[in-house]
């Protein structure tokens, strides 16, 4: 019995011993190769990026987002804040964070729509201006004043304290000095100048169009239709001048005085709703945490032209549509592997009609401007070349070698803006970031002209989804997400070039 019962024992002892050995051995291959699966994801984020963008969920977002139903998604209208909706539940089915000051991925936003008032009087030294002849409100509410005059250049700060604005009717030249830029000057240096005009005083703000090239009556019926803008805290009347070699000017441009008067009569504005579209990716660094990229893209588009026959749906599928499911793909990618830096992921609204959408959210950041690094924005007109991706302001930054080797990787070339004299970084949701001193671009589809081919869809109602070339465009998004990818995990922080003229802002910015 002795015996029998060691024998029993024994094997016992060893059939445990063989079975811990064998589960050890089990647990052991099994770490190896998660080990080896997961070094192997990590050394290969293009492989992943292939794995998850892919061509059938682009195309669907796309056919939805640029449908006939959504009417070309025009700001202030109930089938942008669908758009809205859609994009918001987009980021909570990828876990995507809301940030404080956007409930529910929303950031609500302040604009107005203005009507041309029904008349303009604007008198110098005698001489009489007239609506749309001579002059048009840009801003403001209706107000009769009169008073002096006087003129202050192209209304720097310097310009207007020296000309001692307070309680007067101020008269600039549009832009700056040494540019020709009517986007610029339009969308931003306007912006600025009636801003000083008011924390300086002046009873208005009158901007002599003297842009070369520029035809005034182009101007004059521009103005003259409805508009939107952001809903300001004041109502300083502001108008645009067309240029000529009056006496009443020309003695004003000399002396710099004047005295006149200002009557602007039946103006109609309006508020209207709107909202940017933010989440958050937060990064795995503990240090490049605090450091915030901005990927983003406008998602508003025209609307629907009545008049236009047969088809009178603006559908934006290029513009931009396209640059709304990239930064969506960015966002899914990032969300699956989380990068060392901190990520927003920003659907902006009304860029269309002045960039709007950026604008607010620099004056209202949701994260403080010197902590945000690089803008990668993501908009364009069209393609007519599929062998690249145009990168608006691909030199301006130290992060063009990743650019380039990310395209690359998905066979696309890298191109610089092919046509700087249409300033097309000023003219797109990158440059309200870059004007206050964060390094950013623009990616866009392949643009080597603006020829026939590309003006055939751009804010026409051809832009439809059935006209895209899906075979190129998962070339870009995927493009476009490994970029991403590159500049959230580099160690290195992005800068502009050295002597680029946003540098100074940046170092004001960042306070280096």
């Amino acid at each position: 019995m002795t015996f029998a019962h060691v024998d029993y024992f024994e094997i016992f002892i060893f059939r445990k011993l063989r079975a811990d050995f064998m589960m050890k051995r089990i647990l052991l291959v099994g770490f190896v190769t998660g080990f080896v699966i997961s070094l192997s994801a990590q050394n290969d984020p293009v492989n992943d990026v292939a794995n998850t963008v892919l061509i059938q969920d682009v195309e669907a977002h796309l056919t939805f987002l640029a449908a006939d139903e959504m009417r070309g998604r025009n700001t202030g209208s109930p089938e942008i804040d669908i758009a809205a909706n859609y994009i918001a539940s987009f980021f909570k089915q990828q876990g995507l964070k809301t940030l404080p000051g956007a409930d529910r991925y929303f950031q609500s936003m302040e604009l107005q729509s203005m009507k041309a008032p029904k008349d303009i009087e604007f008198v110098v030294n005698g001489q009489l201006f007239k609506m749309k002849d001579d002059v048009a409100l840009m801003g403001g509410d209706s107000v009769s004043i009169a008073g002096e005059i006087v003129f202050a250049g192209y209304g720097s700060r310097d310009e207007m304290m020296k000309a001692k604005v307070k309680d007067k009717i101020v008269v600039t030249y549009t832009g700056n000095a040494g540019e020709n830029n009517l986007a610029k000057a339009f969308l931003h240096d306007a912006v600025v100048k009636t801003e000083l005009a008011h924390e300086l005083g002046a009873k208005a703000l009158v901007e002599i169009q003297a842009l070369p090239g520029i035809p005034w009556l182009g101007v004059a019926e521009h103005l003259s239709k409805e508009r939107i803008s952001l809903k300001k805290g004041f109502a300083l009347p502001h108008l645009w001048m067309k240029n000529s070699d009056n006496a009443a000017i020309t003695a004003l441009k000399k002396t710099q005085r004047a005295s006149g008067s200002l009557k602007v009569r039946g103006t109609n504005r309006k508020e209207i709703r709107a909202k940017n579209v933010i989440a958050m990716v937060e990064g795995t660094d503990a240090k490049l945490k605090n450091e915030f990229v901005v990927i983003s893209a406008h998602y508003d588009h025209v609307g629907v032209n009545p008049n236009s026959k047969p088809d009178s749906i603006f559908n934006g599928a290029r513009d931009n549509a396209i640059g709304t499911v990239a930064m969506m793909e960015a966002a899914k990618f990032l969300s699956k592997f989380p990068p060392k830096r901190s990520v927003l992921f920003m659907a902006l609204t009304a860029e269309e009609v002045g960039m709007l959408g950026s604008l607010w959210y620099v004056a209202h950041p949701l994260v403080p401007l010197n902590q945000t690094v690089f803008n990668f924005n993501c908009d364009g007109a069209g393609y007519n070349d599929t062998t690249m991706a145009t990168i608006i302001g691909l030199e301006r930054t130290s992060f063009q070698e990743n650019l380039t080797k990310a395209c690359s990787k998905f066979g696309l070339k890298a191109a610089t803006d092919p046509m700087p004299e249409q300033n097309l970084y000023e003219r797109s949701d990158n440059y309200s970031f870059a004007a206050k001193g964060i390094p950013a671009i623009d990616f866009s589809p392949g643009t080597k002209a603006f020829d026939e081919q590309l003006m055939k869809y751009y804010h026409q109602p051809a832009d439809e989804v059935s006209t895209l070339d899906f075979n190129y465009l998962i070339k870009f998004f995927r493009s476009f997400v490994y970029a991403n990818h590159l500049l959230c995990n580099q160690p290195q922080k992005p800068v502009w070039t050295a002597g680029d003229k946003f540098e100074l802002e940046s170092k004001k910015l960042y306070g280096k």
